[in-house]
C-alpha cells in the first residue's frame, strides 16, 4: 500500500514539474541572477517539494513550487549573509523577501553616491555591482591593489557619514586593521575560514560589530538601487542555432503609491514578460516621444512603496531570425551579442552566455572575463560602461550533433 502511495505521488509531483519547471527556473534566474545557480536552486527546489509533497492539497501547483523555490533562493541568501552577522535583508519567516526600503535614506544614499569622486564611486560600482576583484579594479584604474581596497571602503563609509553616523577615533584606528577584510565579510565575499576569522573579531570589538552593522545598512540600499547601476543579460544557445535571451528588470518603487503598471521602450519587441515566473500581458502602448517601441505591463500584484519590483523578459528566436546564431557548416555556429545603450550613467554590465550541451568554443571576440564549464560551457563578461555606451562580442562554437542548417525566410 505505501509503495503504491508513493508511486501515486511521484506521478504527481513528476506530472507539475514536467508542466511547471520551466516557469521555476524563471522565477530562480529572476532572483539568483545566475543561470548556474538558478540550475542548482531548481535541483534543490525539486528535492525540497518531493520531501513536502504530503502536505500539498491540489492546489494551485505553480504556485505552490514558486513558493518552494522562493524560499530555498532566500534561504541561499540568508546562508550568505549569516556569516556577516549583520541585519539580513532576507527575514527569517516562511515565503521571506525583502523588507520595504527607507525611501529616504535611499535618496540620501543616492545623492550621496552621484557626488562621490569619480575613482571612490566607479571602483564601488565596479566591486559591488559588477563583482570585479581588487587586482581588476587596479588594472582599470591604473593604481596599486592597496589603493583599490582603499577607494572601496572608503567611498561605502562616506556613504555611511551620509546617514548620520560618525566613527570614533578607536574605532577608526581599529578599522583602519580590518576594514577591508570587514567590508568583504559585510559583503558576504570571504570564504567561510577568512570570515571566522572576523567573526572571532566582531565577537571581541563592539566598535567594529558596530560598525559592521552600519556598513551592512549601507549595503542593503546599494542592492536597492541595483537597477539603477547595474544590468545583466543571459543567452541560451541551442544546438539547432535557436537562441533565448533573459533580461532582468530590477527597480524600487519609490513613488508615493503602490506601483500598478510599468512603462517601457524597446526597439525589438521583448517577447514574454514574468513577474516571479507567472507570464504578464504585455501591449502596445505608442506615444509621441518613442512612437511604436512603447510598451506597457499590468503588473499581476501591484509593489508597494518602498518595495522592490523584479521582472524577466525572454525573447526566443528560431534558427535562421537575424538575432540567432548564424549557421556556418553544419554543427559550426557564430554569434554576434549586441547591447545598445540604455542608460544616462555609468553602470555595471554583465553578459552571460550559455553554449548547448557538449559544445566546443572555437573562439570568443572580446576573451570572456570567466569560464564556466561542467557539461556545459558559460562564457561571463563583465564591464564597466560609460553613459550612453554598447557592449558587444562575439562567439563561434561546434556542437556534437550537427543539426542541417536552416535556410532561414
Amino acid at each position: 500500500m505505501r509503495t503504491q502511495m508513493a508511486e501515486t505521488q511521484e506521478e504527481v509531483l513528476a506530472g507539475m514539474w514536467a508542466a511547471h519547471r520551466e516557469s521555476v527556473w524563471r522565477l530562480l534566474l529572476a532572483l539568483a541572477r545566475d543561470m548556474d545557480l538558478a540550475d542548482d536552486l531548481l535541483q534543490d527546489t525539486y528535492l525540497r517539494a518531493r520531501e513536502g509533497l504530503g502536505a500539498y492539497r491540489n492546489g494551485d501547483a505553480r504556485a505552490w513550487l514558486a513558493a518552494i523555490a522562493r524560499n530555498v533562493y532566500y534561504s541561499h541568501a540568508r546562508q550568505r549573509r549569516v556569516r556577516s552577522e549583520v541585519i539580513s535583508p532576507y527575514p527569517e519567516q516562511v515565503e521571506a523577501s525583502p523588507p520595504p526600503v527607507d525611501l529616504v535614506a535611499l535618496l540620501a544614499i543616492r545623492q550621496a553616491l552621484a557626488t562621490l569622486p569619480a575613482t571612490f564611486r566607479t571602483a564601488l560600482v565596479m566591486k559591488h555591482y559588477a563583482g570585479y576583484t581588487y587586482q581588476e579594479i587596479a588594472r582599470h584604474q591604473r593604481c596599486p591593489v592597496g589603493t583599490a581596497k582603499w577607494r572601496v571602503s572608503e567611498a561605502l563609509n562616506r556613504l555611511r557619514l551620509t546617514l548620520g553616523r560618525e566613527r570614533s577615533v578607536a574605532m577608526m584606528r581599529c578599522a583602519e586593521v580590518h576594514k577591508i577584510g570587514l567590508v568583504d565579510h559585510v559583503c558576504g565575499l570571504l570564504a567561510e575560514q577568512d570570515a571566522a576569522r572576523v567573526r572571532e573579531h566582531l565577537a571581541a570589538c563592539e566598535g567594529c560589530r558596530k560598525e559592521a552593522e552600519e556598513l551592512g545598512k549601507v549595503v542593503g540600499l546599494l542592492e536597492a538601487m541595483e537597477g539603477e547601476r547595474k544590468q545583466m543579460h543571459f543567452i541560451e544557445l541551442s544546438p539547432r542555432g535557436e537562441m533565448t535571451a533573459y533580461n532582468t528588470f530590477d527597480c524600487l518603487n519609490d513613488m508615493a503609491a503602490p506601483l500598478e503598471t510599468v512603462d517601457f521602450q524597446s526597439g525589438v519587441l521583448p517577447g514574454r514578460m514574468y513577474q516571479e515566473g507567472e507570464e504578464l500581458p504585455l501591449v502596445s502602448a505608442p506615444d509621441e516621444q518613442h512612437g511604436d517601441r512603447n510598451y506597457r505591463i499590468t503588473l499581476r500584484r501591484p509593489v508597494p512603496m518602498g518595495a522592490r519590483l523584479s521582472l524577466l523578459s525572454v525573447l526566443s528566436c528560431q534558427s535562421g531570425d537575424h538575432l540567432a546564431p548564424i549557421g556556418l557548416e553544419p554543427g559550426r555556429f557564430r554569434y554576434l551579442w549586441k547591447h545598445l545603450p540604455s542608460s544616462d550613467r555609468e553602470f555595471a554590465y554583465t553578459l552571460a552566455m550559455r553554449l548547448p550541451t557538449g559544445a566546443t568554443l572555437l573562439s570568443a571576440d572580446p576573451q570572456p572575463d570567466e569560464t564556466r564549464g561542467d557539461g556545459t560551457t558559460t562564457l561571463i563578461w563583465r564591464r564597466l560602461l560609460p553613459p550612453a555606451a554598447s557592449f558587444e562580442c562575439t562567439v563561434e562554437y561546434q556542437v556534437n550533433t550537427p543539426y542541417p542548417l536552416d535556410p532561414g525566410p
